[in-house]
């Protein structure tokens, strides 16, 4: 044999074991698309929702209500959170008042909703979500991160119907400055990997390998038997696609707040809580791996300019906390709601 038929007998080989390789990677592919199908169409029976489904505008949401009393506390979550992570708040604020807990369109037991995914859109659905279960306001919002923009917005379209405001560690001033700008694009990074990994199923295996170390931190804070189904609701990649969609409609969402609530008290003499979380995360951290450096002291005094936004409104600084400070300190967000349950029932 010469050197040409040598050389060509290597290259067929190559050729075929590449051949073979990128087959079996399209079958391992393959079973575990399949397997992700099959795991999805599984996860809501195996982890059913505790509340109510809903028709809104054609499609099911999920709110879960516990509790009596009056004023209803609403509380809406972060981007890329729903409602599982409130559960322990919930169920302590519900002794004292009645308590509703709500999946945004697209997130845990939530179907997607109609784009854009803005605030106005957000604020729609809740507004239509909470009539159609029949619970009535005035209610006291709680809003995490983005979810404080959401009730500042419904605070500013539906008056009448907000009794007060706690906002736990909020975006302010509502503008899209560099630092932010790269802060958006580090979050849509993680989601759009994350829709690649659980869409295709390999998060599904990958998890287990990795053991505890491959969990959340919001999962590993959260009570053991809340766990499962919040990490099973997690490997959904409609998840990340909302989250996506909510941070690429995030200019919007902060214009038609700003326009919305001007002048230096929008809210008038609305009851109304700051929660400032001391702690922030380090550059480079993942929701795998928080690094928590002290915030800014100029960041905090922002914070304090928003608790002005009411006659009474008052900021509350939790120094050990990081940004999700439902989990970090679910007490001081119980204390504040509960200030502000005593504060409507006893009014001036």
């Amino acid at each position: 044999m010469n050197k040409k038929q040598h050389s060509q007998g290597c290259l067929g080989r190559l050729l075929r074991a590449v051949g073979i390789l990128l087959l079996v990677v399209t079958l391992l592919l393959v079973a575990l698309g399949i397997n992700q199908r099959i795991a999805l169409a599984g996860t809501r029976e195996e982890f059913p929702a505790p509340g109510r489904l809903i028709d809104v505008n054609g499609h099911l949401m999920h709110i879960h209500c516990m509790g009596s009393g009056s004023p209803t506390i609403v509380i809406d979550a972060g981007n890329g959170s729903f409602s599982v992570e409130w559960v322990p708040i919930q169920e302590t604020l519900s002794q004292t008042t009645r308590v509703c807990t709500y999946d945004r369109s697209g997130y845990g037991w939530s179907e997607p909703g109609p784009e854009p995914r803005d605030g106005s859109q957000v604020i729609s659905e809740l507004h239509a979500l909470l009539q159609s279960a029949g619970e009535t306001g005035p209610y006291l919002l709680v809003g995490h991160s983005l979810g404080g923009v959401h009730v500042r917005l419904f605070a500013g379209h539906y008056p009448e119907e907000t009794a007060g405001l706690v906002l736990v560690d909020t975006a302010y001033p509502l503008a899209i400055t560099p630092e932010f700008e790269r802060q958006m694009q580090t979050s849509l990074g993680f989601y759009q990997a994350m829709k690649l990994l659980t869409g295709s199923g390999v998060m599904r295996i990958l998890g287990p390998l990795g053991g505890e170390d491959s969990m959340p931190e919001t999962a590993r804070k959260l009570p053991a038997d809340l766990q499962q189904p919040y990490l099973n609701l997690l490997l959904d990649p409609v998840q990340y696609t909302t989250a996506i969609s909510e941070m690429v409609n995030l200019p919007q969402t902060f214009s038609e707040t700003s326009s919305l609530l001007t002048g230096d008290q929008p809210f008038g003499n609305l009851p109304l809580v700051v929660l400032t979380a001391g702690q922030t995360s380090a550059a480079g951290s993942t929701p795998f791996n928080m690094q928590p450096v002290p915030v800014d002291d100029h960041q905090i005094e922002l914070q304090g300019e928003l608790a002005g936004q009411s006659s009474r409104g008052e900021q509350r600084v939790i120094a050990d906390s990081g940004h999700s400070v439902h989990l970090d300190a679910p007490d001081v967000i119980v204390r504040a709601a509960q200030d502000l349950v005593d504060m409507i029932r006893r009014p001036e």
